[in-house]
């Protein structure tokens, strides 16, 4: 059977897709070649009717280092029971009158895996369906239980021959003779850090920033946000689970504006500021960021946002504020509660191509020892969460424990985990009442002593 011989004008002839598919399990018993060619295209699970029992058997002699031919299907189908199923020998030689020829085998080969794909997708949506009929239907979590469904039902299982590194291999050397205008990073607003990690936040990285209540964790993830969005141009989206949408706004206008965030709260704001404002204002609405109020935010929640920002404007970075108060899958231990958490953002960060900055509360341990600088094995609630880290970033201030600190309006990011480079603590302006922190002024005399050049980098011992 050629290629030429087989039209079809829609999906009405079933009878003609199981015609592909005996053409497809003829040619495959009696030539490795063709086995080969069609394998990259389907497996047995796509065929809709019989042949795909021959096709098994035929994949199971491959397997087994056998060779390819009739006789071996035959006996491959007797051990396996289906030699019945498929009606004999008669069927094979069937198959053999119906086998396609002249390098058809890749056409009939891509017309069952599109039958197969609309198959799964009617199965997917008559169950999407099912459920919303029923009586415990949950709007977040089973919408976005249909849209897996559905994404699953559409996502090929075969396909493209797993390729050598040649080609990247090839990019890689370009790039490095032709560095391109901007790397594909999100780049954080403090020049030491991204310094620290090659140019910024990384696809599939998960970042942990961490601290103590007030310290500030909350204001540095605010500004990765405000960086990649408004300054970048990059599709943010901030997940806040304790602050409402106003609240998280009001911060981002007093940083942008450089309006105390007192006078935007109580909306006591002169000529000036107001002016300020509303430049900053027609910034902040122009760019492509968004604010997320989900009280008790699940895991599905933040899947199903990601999943539909990714099908028209994908997300370069999220930001969940924060873990401890998220809604959890159920465990007798809180901490692997937590870490199941962690598990699946760190997956979401790779499925979505993007980074996510996870905020942690950390335990009381520092508070107990003179000096309060936190330490990573003080994350809370969670052994699992400086494993399934890239990053963990842990914010502290000496001016919260000792106001007449020659260090008052300093904060150290201590860069504890640094799964590609090294680790430092660097020293960044702490303009809290303008809720953001920035670089320190290069020629400040309190500044860090410097370290490769780099005033506010020290190395971590």
């Amino acid at each position: 059977m050629t290629a030429t011989d087989f039209e079809t004008s829609g999906w009405e002839a079933t009878e003609k897709v199981v015609a592909a598919e005996m053409a497809i399990a003829g040619a495959a018993i009696q030539s490795r070649t063709a086995l080969d060619d069609a394998a990259e295209l389907v497996d047995p699970a796509d065929f809709y009717g019989i042949a795909g029992l021959v096709f098994a058997a035929a994949l199971s002699l491959r397997e087994q280092g056998r060779p390819i031919e009739p006789t071996a299907v035959l006996i491959e189908l007797q051990q396996r029971g289906d030699l019945e199923r498929v009606g004999g020998g008669p069927y094979l030689h069937t198959l053999l009158e119906h086998a396609a020829v002249d390098g058809s085998i890749g056409h009939f080969a891509r017309l069952v895996a599109a039958d197969a794909d609309r198959r799964r997708l009617q199965e997917a949506l008559r169950r999407g369906v099912q459920m919303t009929e029923h009586a415990s239907w949950e709007p977040d979590a089973d919408t976005d239980r249909v849209r897996q469904m559905v994404d699953a039902a559409t996502a090929r299982r075969v396909g493209e021959r797993p390729r050598d590194v040649s080609a990247a291999m090839i990019k890689l050397l370009d790039e490095l003779e032709n560095p391109p205008p901007k790397l594909d990073v999100v780049e954080p607003p403090f020049e030491d850090l991204a310094h620290l990690l090659g140019g910024g936040f990384r696809k599939g990285q998960l970042v942990v920033v961490a601290g103590r209540p007030g310290l500030g964790k909350s204001v540095l993830s605010t500004d990765f946000a405000r960086k990649a969005a408004i300054q970048d141009g990059e599709r943010s989206i901030i997940f806040t689970l304790e602050m409402s949408e106003e609240e998280v706004l009001q911060r981002i206008t007093a940083a942008e504006a450089r309006v105390p965030l007192r006078a935007i709260q109580t909306r006591n704001v002169t000529r000036q500021q107001l002016a300020a404002a509303a430049e900053a204002g027609a910034r902040i609405s122009g760019s492509p960021l968004t604010i997320d109020n989900a009280p008790g935010c699940t895991l599905e929640h933040i899947r199903a946002q990601l999943r539909w920002l990714s099908r028209d404007d994908p997300a370069k970075l999220a930001v969940v504020d924060y873990l401890q108060i998220m809604n959890a899958p159920k465990h007798q231990r809180r901490d692997m509660e937590l870490g199941m958490v962690t598990q699946q953002l760190k997956a979401m960060a790779g499925e979505f191509g993007l980074t996510i900055v996870l905020l942690s509360q950390l335990n009381r341990e520092s508070q107990k020892r003179q000096d309060k600088r936190p330490q990573i094995a003080e994350l809370r609630d969670s052994g699992s969460i400086e494993s399934d880290a890239d990053i963990v970033i842990m914010v502290h201030r000496e001016d919260a424990y000792e106001s007449e600190t020659p260090r008052a309006g300093e904060a150290e990011l201590i860069v504890a985990k640094n799964r590609s480079g090294p680790l430092a603590t660097i020293t960044v302006a702490a303009q809290l009442h303008y809720s953001r922190l920035i670089d320190m002024a290069k020629d400040d005399e309190s500044s860090t002593p410097a370290t490769d050049g780099r005033p506010n980098l020290r190395a971590v011992n």
